[in-house]
């Protein structure tokens, strides 16, 4: 009976240098960290202009990570790329050069690097994050929203939150849904001039953000409005 040697057929370990997770794992986690880093302080400084505190809320963690992406669409995705080309040759060099004074210098130049990524991406997440809150609030970016409340609580408060009210200088007052939490409603309510051919559609006065149980409200109403169809093909159905 001829006896089979079972480790012969497992082959060997790659080598380290080989190994995909070497070369790309750390570039992933830098990436990951500051896209994550980006998106906290984007949704910091948009909620800061309605003056919700981003700690009060219960945002789940994934969502953190899902909403990073979109700073592929605001950056542009040259950008993204070019930061990794630039911690690519970085690393490289640092990691390949056994000169001592070389060596020190592409230290220097990755910390460098890393500290300028910090400050420029919390300018950009500023920047974006208020730009953001700016265009809600002149309008036409999210839903009008009308609560309907519970008997006891109709009183309470303003008639905006149940149904948009229009002004004689053609504006019009509704009430606008910021973020729900798992016991809360965050609803702007404001003054929006629409738009004519002699001004911009832009808020016309101060809103007020108002934070309203859900145990307090029955149900709620968002307008979904008539939009173009939009139609789609697979590129390969050009091919076919």
């Amino acid at each position: 009976m001829t006896q089979v040697n079972a480790s012969a057929a497992v082959p060997p370990p790659a080598p380290e240098s080989s190994q995909l997770s070497t070369h790309f794992g750390g570039p992933t986690l830098l990436f990951g960290a500051y896209l994550f880093f980006y998106s906290w302080l984007h949704l910091f400084y948009y909620f800061k202009t309605f003056g919700i505190p981003l700690v009060s809320l219960d945002i789940s963690l994934y969502f953190y990570l899902a909403f990073a992406w979109t700073v592929a669409k605001q950056f542009g995705v040259w950008y993204l790329f070019g930061g990794a080309l630039v911690y690519v040759l970085l690393n490289s060099g640092w990691s390949s050069d056994q000169r001592p004074i070389p060596y020190f210098l592409h230290k220097v130049l990755f910390t460098v690097f890393l500290i300028v990524g910090l400050w420029g991406t919390s300018v950009l997440a500023e920047h974006f994050g208020t730009l953001q809150a700016q265009q809600v609030r002149d309008g036409g970016v999210l839903r009008p929203i009308r609560l309907h409340f519970d008997e006891k609580y109709v009183k309470s408060y303003p008639p905006e939150l149940m149904m948009a009210t229009a002004s004689k200088d053609g504006g019009i007052k509704e009430a606008v849904l910021l973020i729900e939490t798992a016991a809360t409603y965050y609803v702007l309510v404001q003054k929006v001039l629409v738009k004519t051919d002699k001004q911009p559609q832009r808020y016309d006065s101060f809103g007020m953000v108002y934070q309203v149980p859900k145990k307090q409200v029955t149900y709620i109403e968002i307008d979904v409005p008539n939009m173009p169809r939009v139609t789609r093909t697979l590129f390969s159905d050009k091919f076919l």
